[in-house]
């Protein structure tokens, strides 16, 4: 399995979602598009092609080009050959849908995915291994909620509400007042990682300036931005 399913994955190479770093939730448990791509060719504008990294995980010395490669959308070659990091397909999975909480008292239970979704508000904990059923049991202990069994057509909806909405990173340690900003902000939809601080929200979409990160800030002063 390819631990990487981001919204309208159908519609994506598997090049475009590693140039551009889209991630899903189960970046929360497997890592971002960086942590699953252990080599890559790329094809330079002089037409040569360089490569990177190699089969296994222990593979780099000096520059890490598949790293650099993740998210730069083409600026350092175009990705035309990978070699991916795979994971076993889950023995079994089960989803906990509750009120949101604080996804640290969730870490040590190991789970796949820890999502928010708003509207309606909730958080959504899915547990993909052979002791899946146990964990969300231990999970609906901590943090309340039900407990999903066939959750697959839960996540296949709750993956595409953050098509082509922008993102909004934010400290995990300030997501709750994140989201209090971003539903003053205008917001009408905001999905994501909850304990990464990575949110899919449409905020910005509707008018909103987006708030530049202090290096930005710098770099955009320093040629008299």
């Amino acid at each position: 399995m390819l631990a990487l399913d981001p919204p309208g994955a159908e519609r994506r190479t598997v090049a475009e979602a590693f140039s551009a770093a889209v991630t899903g939730p189960r970046a929360h448990g497997y890592g971002p598009p960086r942590d699953l791509l252990l080599g890559v060719a790329l094809r330079l504008a002089d037409g040569s092609v360089v490569h990177g990294g190699g089969r296994v995980v222990k593979n780099v010395a000096g520059y890490d080009l598949p790293r650099l490669a993740t998210g730069a959308e083409g600026r350092l070659g175009e990705i035309v050959r990978v070699c991916l990091r795979l994971h076993p397909l889950p023995a079994a999975t089960r989803t906990v849908v509750a009120e949101p909480a604080d996804p640290l008292v969730l870490e040590p239970l190991r789970p796949a995915c820890v999502e928010y979704a708003w509207p309606p508000g909730h958080m959504l904990v899915r547990f993909e291994s052979p002791a899946a059923p146990e964990l969300a049991e231990q999970a609906q202990a901590l943090v309340g909620g039900e407990i999903v069994t066939d959750d697959e057509p839960l996540w296949a909806e709750h993956r595409e509400l953050a098509a082509d909405l922008p993102v909004h990173r934010s400290l995990p340690a300030d997501v709750p007042a994140t989201l209090e900003e971003l539903r003053a902000a205008g917001a009408t939809r905001i999905v994501g990682r909850l304990a990464r601080g990575i949110l899919h929200t449409d905020a910005q979409q509707r008018g909103q300036t987006p708030v530049l990160q202090s290096l930005e800030q710098r770099v955009v002063e320093a040629f008299g931005g």
